[in-house]
């Protein structure tokens, strides 16, 4: 799966490269942005249309990141509070298990040899008493 991956990368990569290698008149050509609030006014000095395109896709991604870490904290905080509740039963499983084990040995009692009436089936019914 890693390698497919890398081969996606190296797709993308690849065909980005083409397209400004083929277009690369359109991307060094300086132009100026210019841009019209009601209110306010500002153009930039002239730079080269890659320098902008460059900017955009820099704004976009550091928007995606900044948006997404609300969310990684979040898991990262679930992870962590599931992480203790796993931990709290594991502790109290081998409490149990302790305990168990000191019950278990606490009944053992020295075993007796079987007698006449440990070999009877205790669902059997007793014997019938002579009559007199």
């Amino acid at each position: 799966m890693k390698k497919l991956k890398y081969v996606c990368w190296l797709l993308i990569v690849v065909l980005a490269a083409i397209v400004v290698f083929q277009n690369k008149g359109f991307f060094l050509v300086e132009r100026s942005f210019k841009l019209n609030l009601y209110f306010f006014k500002y153009a930039s000095p002239e730079l080269p249309t890659a320098v902008y395109y460059l900017a955009v896709f820099l704004i976009g991604f550091f928007l995606c990141f900044f948006m997404s870490l609300s969310k990684k904290f979040k898991t990262r905080k679930t992870v962590r509070q599931l992480n203790e509740q796993l931990a709290a039963k594991d502790r109290r499983i081998s409490e149990l298990d302790s305990e168990l084990a000191a019950a278990g040995k606490a009944q053992q009692a020295p075993a007796m040899p079987a007698g006449p009436k440990d070999t009877a089936d205790p669902q059997a019914e007793p014997p019938a008493e002579p009559e007199k």
